[in-house]
């Protein structure tokens, strides 16, 4: 009878327990000092990673510790089991496979946003978010692109948030609930602001990637507008993020004309409206920020608007009321809201509100002659009668010119500033050679002089300041003497000659009913010649020995 119980093993090391110690001790000190990158993608690993590792090293460490002591006591074993070798194979292939497994899940397959770890993958996120290191919020921006499209697709959208009805009669219709409340509150929770300053600074990618998720599912009813406004707003304000990359592409190369930030945020227009009417959208910015922003700002953010614009007219065909588009303007309006000021400046040529001024009135020569471009918008009428007729978006670039023109009108003196503020810079932008002769041209031309007309002549029925303000630029940038139709004046001829003649009969009658409004309407070198009755405009005298001058005879309406 054979006796399989009194072999004496040989004692063999190849994975001992002191080799398991040294091991354990590396691999501590390398995920110590591990990238958090690698930390998080180990962290939201689909598997239990960190219990599994924990146990296995307890069955590893024990094993190769047991095993050491057995063999060198020599104790009696089955024959079967009494090479060393296999034993510490065994806790060796083991010890292997672990490292394998962290190294399939940090390098080779990094684990994104499943119906696997979206827990861990929200509490992970949270922490790292909460805790706000400068040095890992950089990095995990990053590492979120990776779990964009599938962080879009699942997550929940508005008209399904507040469903309480839904009878969920399974556990994977639960599930499948639960992984789209997470998904929506993970798009809720990188709407800080912090995390969003860093994203533009170092990972605008992540952003883009987001955006093209939502353009790509077509979901536009899920909770980033506050990640859009807050991207828009910490792009703005860092000068070196790529939103101001993206200018000319003759400056900037393939960058300036592929524009992949903006095109991502503002190219599709469903997008931005649609988070526009849900409360914020990439073009939505803060009062007070507008107000704070510089030339370079403005232009940045102008050419975020045209983008927007471009898809408008690509998908509505300029035919639907544009939320988002009418609260930008209102921005880009703003943003030369201190025109007033340079009263005050004396070399305001290099002043940081005469840049704005021209980036803003830029925007708008270059606005229409994008019009001039796309085709006539349907309905279109150019006398509104009624005031409740449906506005189209020549009224809503009309309003802005308009609102231009109120805003520069608060310069009044001295004469040389206000004539080149109001001609140089605004009038001839709106009327002068740099816009086309075309059909939308004449449209916004015709409209933009009914509505300057329409608020003077409210002067003669409820004498305001805001009417004063638009009668004095109108008569400073036109003057008091109709010389025809001639080059670019044709396009602005008709209000001309409308407002003379409505001065020539009515100012007198401003003078003795409101004699303070009736003086608020003499901007630049205009002057009234009590005695005479009539309205003087002095040019600069040059080389000629007297100062040139016009004249405007007024009538008094008998009583």
């Amino acid at each position: 009878m054979i006796d399989i119980f009194l072999v004496q093993p040989e004692q063999v090391s190849i994975f001992g327990f002191s080799g398991f110690i040294t091991a354990l001790a590396l691999l501590v000190i390398i995920y110590t000092v591990t990238d958090i990158r690698y930390r998080f993608r180990i962290a939201i690993a689909p598997i239990p990673l960190f219990r599994i590792t924990y146990f296995s090293i307890v069955f590893i460490g024990f094993g190769t510790l047991i095993s050491d002591i057995w063999f060198a006591e020599h104790w009696s074993m089955p024959s079967w089991l009494s090479d060393q070798l296999i034993w510490q194979g065994v806790f060796g292939a083991s010890f292997l496979l672990l490292v394998l497994i962290w190294i399939y899940f940090a390098y080779i397959n990094p684990p994104k946003f499943c119906k696997n770890n979206y827990k861990i993958f929200f509490e992970e996120l949270y922490r790292i978010i909460v805790k706000g290191s400068e040095t890992e919020l950089p990095i995990i921006c990053d590492e979120l692109r990776r779990s964009a499209y599938s962080i879009v697709e699942i997550s929940k959208e508005y008209s399904r948030v507040n469903d309480s009805n839904v009878d969920e009669k399974s556990d994977t219709k639960k599930q499948k609930t639960s992984i789209q409340n997470y998904a929506y509150e993970i798009l809720l929770l990188i709407s800080n602001r912090k995390f969003c300053r860093h994203m533009v600074a170092s990972s605008p990618i992540t952003a883009i990637v987001f955006f093209e998720a939502m353009t790509f599912h077509q979901k536009y009813e899920i909770p980033i507008g506050q990640f859009a406004r807050n991207i828009s707003i910490e792009a703005l304000m860092n000068k070196d993020s790529i939103l101001y990359h993206e200018d000319e592409g003759y400056r900037s190369g393939l960058i300036g004309h592929v524009k992949p930030f903006s095109q991502s945020i503002c190219g599709d227009y469903s997008l931005v409206e649609s988070l526009a009417r849900n409360g914020d959208s990439p073009l939505d910015i803060g009062y007070e920020m507008v107000q704070s922003w510089c030339a370079i700002q403005v232009k940045a953010y102008c050419r975020m608007v045209m983008i927007t614009v471009q898809g408008y007219f690509k998908n509505d065909k300029g035919d639907q009321y544009p939320c988002a588009l009418h609260r930008a303007f209102d921005n880009i309006k703003n943003s030369c809201g201190d025109v007033y000021k340079l009263n005050d400046i004396p070399d305001y040529y290099s002043t940081d509100i005469s840049k704005r001024l021209s980036v803003v009135v830029d925007f708008i020569t270059n606005l229409i002659n994008f019009l001039d471009r796309q085709e006539i918008i349907t309905g279109t009428i150019l006398r509104k009668r009624n005031k409740d007729t449906q506005k189209d978006f020549y009224d809503y670039i009309v309003k802005l010119m308009f609102e231009v023109i109120l805003s520069v009108a608060s310069v009044k003196s001295p004469s040389d500033k206000c004539w080149s503020i109001h001609y140089c810079t605004v009038w001839e932008g709106f009327f002068g050679l740099m816009l086309n002769n075309s059909k939308a041209c004449k449209i916004i031309h015709y409209k933009l002089r009914r509505l300057l007309y329409d608020e003077i002549c409210r002067l003669k029925k409820s004498p305001n300041y805001k009417s004063s303000k638009i009668l004095g630029f109108c008569l400073n940038v036109m003057g008091l003497v109709i010389y025809g139709k001639r080059g670019h004046n044709e396009s602005y001829y008709p209000l001309h000659k409308a407002t003379i003649t409505w001065v020539k009969n009515n100012y007198l009658h401003l003078v003795d009913v409101h004699p303070e409004v009736a003086r608020a309407c003499l901007l630049g070198s205009i002057s009234f010649d009590e005695q005479g009755e009539r309205l003087v405009k002095t040019y600069l005298r040059g080389l000629s020995l007297e100062d040139p001058k016009e004249y405007l005879g007024l009538l008094r309406k008998e009583p």
